[in-house]
């Protein structure tokens, strides 16, 4: 109420509204005791700090066009804001986060057939999932997890192509989050509320429907039913209707630092066009007839060839002028901004500025374990709300058509949508000294193969199939790979990564993790 009672009278009477906050202010002060946070005092380093106290959706509906749109100019002209986005599509999404079913038995064991009959089905659907049958569902997989970093939220709608030789009735079209509007929209019911472009029901928050204008913002709102509209974000707070780019907090750095960068640089090529400076008392009879004149810039200008001698008249003087820019301090300050830009945007520093210098093997491994952490809850979360919802829709127009032919489905259609989606993997830093730590973490029973395949974004039932065909076409050819090299690097990572271990060092670690996996197992 203390809201709404302060917007109305904002609307009526901005002055009387500066005057309410301003004494709301002040008997807040009176009112703080000495057991009060530290954070929610006022003094005179932080009584200019008003801190914005509004709802979720009057901040996102205020400020969620101008930060979409400085985020995508950012990508558009910042190659570190271009580079962040296309960190965090390739590294959450990459070539697609792979479907595999997993249909079993009552006992327990994989249903092949089933298996192999959902996935052929899957496949020859993906190349037709798009409606206007430009991209591949992975490629809008893709393009859906960009919307989600640049705007903060994507939106599908499930529509049926016209074109009757489709596979299935069912694809899907990509919205912009622009295209929702509050513009000549209208709830179905007096229940319901219409809020930037999403209807939703007052008592419960239930979405009911979506409101969409076309492309150019004209013409009467479009209502589409909240069954057939896939719409994902990060929820931050209760009650939250719209998303906002996970990248925000990097604006202003983002723009600071383009700024930063461009101004030094200007800088730099107006200090290197200056080459002398020609001391005379008589500046006229020096330049006239000696100058040549900018036909662009009509200004004069007097250049100097290589090995000339020139013989100066009685009180001239040349003085060669210094180029100090960039300064000293541009190099760490762009490191320091571009630091603080990876911990807004998440990815890390030296991926997001492609600077590797000073990294070894230990660095490496940690910023590539916290990234993948950090990657974790993202892959599963576009899991959830983008990858789960189409093969739900998938599975129940596959059924119905008569394409797949599931007993049962319909009674009771989880056992059937059983799945495993594989986001992409990561590459070892070190494989020679990774391997031989996972081999012997298999082998006392800590780590699976399927674990270790999946870290590296593959399906260890695939790899063992290519495996199995590697080794039967080389027993047609004759040939035998079985042999082991016994060479001084095969045996010493520290020779292949060219840090300081000696393989004397790296044996004795082996043999300490050996002893330590003993021990984990006698425990376990």
């Amino acid at each position: 109420m203390k809201n709404l009672a302060d917007r109305i009278i904002a609307y009526f009477s901005p002055q009387r509204a500066i005057q309410r906050h301003f004494y709301r202010s002040k008997l807040a002060k009176l009112r703080l005791r000495s057991d009060a946070y530290a954070a929610s005092k006022t003094n005179r380093m932080t009584g200019a700090w008003s801190a914005t106290d509004a709802n979720v959706n009057t901040i996102l509906k205020n400020s969620g066009p101008t930060v979409r749109n400085r985020v995508r100019q950012l990508v558009r002209d910042f190659p570190y804001f271009a580079r962040a986005v296309n960190v965090m599509v390739d590294y959450t999404v990459g070539q697609g986060i792979l479907f595999q079913s997993r249909v079993d038995f009552p006992d327990g064991g994989l249903n092949k057939r089933a298996i192999q009959q959902i996935e052929d089905a899957f496949s020859f659907w993906a190349d037709e999932a798009d409606v206007a049958r430009k991209l591949h569902y992975y490629e809008l997989m893709q393009l859906a997890k960009r919307q989600d970093v640049e705007t903060g939220e994507f939106l599908l709608v499930k529509t049926q192509p016209r074109n009757k030789s489709a596979y299935l009735p069912f694809a899907l079209q990509i919205y912009e989050a622009d295209w929702l509007t509050d513009l000549h929209a209208q709830a179905a019911s007096p229940a319901n509320e219409v809020d930037q472009g999403i209807e939703y029901n007052t008592a419960t928050g239930e979405i009911m429907a979506y409101h969409f204008s076309d492309p150019d913002g004209w013409g009467k709102a479009q209502r589409i039913p909240a069954d057939r509209v896939m719409h994902h974000f990060q929820t931050l707070r209760p009650g939250q209707l719209r998303g906002i780019s996970p990248f925000v907090a990097g604006v202003l750095v983002a723009h600071d630092l383009g700024d930063y960068m461009d101004t030094e640089m200007d800088a730099a090529k107006m200090a290197a066009k200056y080459l002398t400076f020609v001391k005379t008392p008589n500046a006229y009879e020096r330049q006239y007839g000696r100058v040549e004149t900018d036909t662009d810039t009509d200004q004069q200008i007097e250049t100097m060839e290589n090995a000339i001698i020139e013989y100066l008249n009685p009180g001239e003087d040349i003085e060669i002028a210094s180029n100090p820019r960039p300064g000293s301090n541009f190099p760490p300050m762009v490191k320091l901004v571009l630091t603080m830009l990876s911990v807004s945007t998440g990815v890390p520093y030296e991926l997001l500025s492609g600077d590797y210098a000073g990294m070894n093997y230990s660095t490496s491994r940690t910023v590539r374990n916290d990234f993948a952490q950090q990657l974790r809850p993202i892959c599963v979360r576009h899991i959830r709300h983008f990858c789960l919802p189409t093969l739900r829709e998938f599975m129940d127009m596959a059924v119905l058509t008569g394409r797949l032919s599931l007993p049962g489905y319909y009674a009771n259609p989880a056992p059937w949508l059983k799945s495993d989606w594989q986001p992409p993997g990561m590459e070892s830093i070190d494989p020679l000294r990774e391997v031989k730590a996972r081999i012997d973490e298999v082998s006392f029973g800590l780590r699976s193969p399927q674990e270790i395949a999946r870290s590296r974004g593959r399906d260890l039932e695939e790899v063992y199939r290519e495996i199995a065909a590697a080794n039967s076409l080389a027993e047609e050819l004759g040939l035998d790979f079985t042999q082991t090299p016994a060479t001084g690097v095969h045996n010493n990572p520290a020779a292949i990564t060219g840090e300081s271990e000696d393989a004397e060092e790296q044996d004795k670690a082996d043999r300490t993790r050996r002893a330590h996996l003993s021990q984990l197992r006698a425990v376990r």
